[in-house]
């Protein structure tokens, strides 16, 4: 039985380290939701800018400087969104990974419980094998006794 306690050990140290991805996971994604709320609203703006601007064409004439001023304002918002999409590929990338670490980490806390379960399981049989050894000694016994009086 000390197997079993070394068992229950190192699934503790698994728990362990499954929790600490579990963190590290939660903190990717909460990194990858900034990253990515940033370039929707970067994005919409754009689509925002966008679209007023193209109404005011259907309303009215627009001046060659406010053209340009929307030229130059779009282009700041590609500019920026472009700083960004790396970076949102970036975290989506690294909150992946923390994912698969995490499963791993819950398949390898899987593996000890069902280890355990299982030695559990043998020593419970192991058990209930002893016990059907001793009343059959028993019966045995009290059979002979009895034939013997």
């Amino acid at each position: 039985m000390t197997t079993l306690q070394t068992f229950y050990k190192i699934k503790d140290l698994q728990e362990r380290e499954k929790k600490e991805k579990q963190k590290n996971y939660q903190e990717q994604v909460d990194h990858f939701q900034t990253v990515a709320t940033d370039l929707y609203d970067l994005l919409k703006r754009k689509e925002t800018a966008e679209d007023q601007f193209n109404e005011q064409l259907k309303l009215q004439t627009v001046k060659a400087q406010t053209f340009i001023q929307h030229e130059h304002f779009i282009d700041q918002l590609d500019k920026q969104i472009n700083k960004l999409q790396p970076l949102v590929q970036q975290a989506r990338n690294d909150m992946e990974n923390a994912h698969d670490h995490l499963s791993s980490a819950h398949i390898e806390v899987k593996k000890f419980d069902s280890l355990i379960d299982r030695r559990l399981q043998r020593h419970k049989d192991w058990l209930k094998g002893e016990e059907n050894k001793s009343m059959d000694e028993l019966s045995t016994r009290q059979f002979l006794n009895y034939k013997n009086r």
